[in-house]
């Protein structure tokens, strides 16, 4: 179903490109770029939604197979953080999402709230990186060895 609707946000796109191309009037490119901005945050939403499944994921699988890790306690530090985050990141997109942008005073909300995203992302994106750097792959079985 993802896939479906990140189709339907391409297809949407493109009739928005081609309707720029052929001369529309201003009032029409504006509504074009306020359907293109609601589709852009819900983009972004969708992108949070698959990154925060994978931390769940990701969890699980410390809390399950990497307790006895000497890394466990950072790891699993750094994954709570970053869901944390993400849910936050989250709650600002419904928040950007909502935003008309009709006068100065909400332009300059938009704008805060649209930075506190940015810096949210760049936040996730490091942590998940030490994320992958210290998580302990799965242990190899040790070789089979026989004696003769």
């Amino acid at each position: 179903m993802n896939n479906e609707y990140l189709n339907e946000i391409l297809s949407e796109m493109e009739n928005m490109n081609e309707e720029d191309s052929t001369g529309s009037s201003s009032k029409d490119k504006g509504q074009s770029y306020g359907r293109y901005a609601a589709k852009k945050t819900v983009a972004q939403g969708m992108m949070d939604l698959a990154l925060i499944t994978a931390n769940a994921n990701q969890l699980r699988y410390v809390i399950q197979y990497q307790s006895s890790s000497p890394t466990y306690y950072f790891v699993f530090t750094l994954i709570v953080i970053s869901i944390l985050l993400q849910i936050a990141v989250g709650i600002c997109l419904i928040f950007k999402g909502r935003f008309d942008l009709k006068g100065d005073e909400k332009r300059i909300q938009a704008n805060a709230i649209n930075n506190y995203v940015i810096v949210g992302v760049f936040l996730v994106t490091v942590i998940n990186v030490f994320i992958a750097a210290f998580s302990i792959g799965p242990e190899a079985a040790p070789p089979n060895t026989t004696t003769l």
